[in-house]
């Protein structure tokens, strides 16, 4: 029995979208061709296929509840594993086994009784780029405060994003963990900190900030609360997906001196 999926595209690749469809179409059930930013995705279908970036994978994410495989037609590639011209690859490990679903947790941001999901991380900042004083507390635990533009939050997923660009560390996506950052700091704190995700983290300042989850402005407030989330997405890997290479292919990390020097 054909394995059956819904194909969702960024908006400017559609066509890609549509000649994956035609690759994979014989052995695979396409129920749907769909961009990415609608809400009207079939989910009676075993996974969905994501063609884009990790951008597109982010917006898609928010309307599935079915597995996801990423197809690249970005520049970074940690969400999005396949290449288009990759499709029979693709087919062989579906029709092989060598598929797995890797699960990845969000983080719920609290604030003047609303809610809300991110997958990558949630900005805490104020608008005017003014400079704020922000108080961090963990459960108990003495507080920690910054004169900063902003405090970022991330998960493992959301490292190397934003995270990353500000001089955050890469945290490997299994670990249970959240990062906090200051953003543009005044004095020389601008060293992360990595606390457990069991625990809720509230960071409060004296001004009215804007709250971003992946990127998306969702409100204001001088006070957020952040915990792990119930909700949960799923990628689906092949079975020798390596995080490390893919830090070494898109940016460069960890592949030392005779790499390249090979490369000149």
């Amino acid at each position: 029995m054909k394995s059956s999926a819904a194909i969702v595209f960024r908006s400017d690749k559609k066509e890609e979208a549509e000649e994956l469809a035609r690759r994979i179409g014989s052995q695979i059930c396409i129920k749907q061709i769909i961009e990415a930013k609608s809400e009207n995705l079939e989910e009676s279908c075993d996974f969905a296929i994501v063609v884009g970036g990790d951008g597109t994978v982010l917006k898609a994410i928010k309307h599935l509840k079915v597995p996801i495989v990423g197809f690249k037609a970005g520049r970074i590639g940690f969400l999005a594993y396949y290449k288009i011209e990759e499709a029979d690859r693709f087919l062989s490990d579906l029709r092989e086994g060598r598929l797995v679903e890797e699960k990845r947790w969000m983080i719920k941001v609290y604030f003047e009784g609303q809610d809300a999901d991110a997958v990558n991380d949630v900005v805490f900042h104020t608008p005017s780029r003014q400079m704020s004083e922000y108080e961090i507390f963990f459960d108990g635990c003495s507080k920690l405060s910054f004169f900063a533009d902003g405090i970022l939050i991330s998960t493992p997923t959301g490292s190397t994003a934003y995270n990353l660009s500000l001089g955050g560390a890469i945290v490997t996506p299994n670990c249970d963990v959240l990062q906090l950052l200051p953003i543009a700091p005044y004095y020389l704190q601008n060293r992360s900190i990595v606390v457990p995700n069991q625990r809720s983290t509230t960071v409060r300042t004296n001004k009215d900030c804007e709250i971003l989850a992946d990127g998306t402005a969702i409100g204001r407030s001088k006070e957020i609360v952040i915990t792990k989330s119930e909700h949960y997405f799923t990628l689906l890997r092949p079975d020798y997906y390596d995080f490390f290479m893919v830090l070494k292919e898109k940016v460069g990390y960890g592949r030392g001196v005779r790499h390249e020097m090979d490369n000149r």
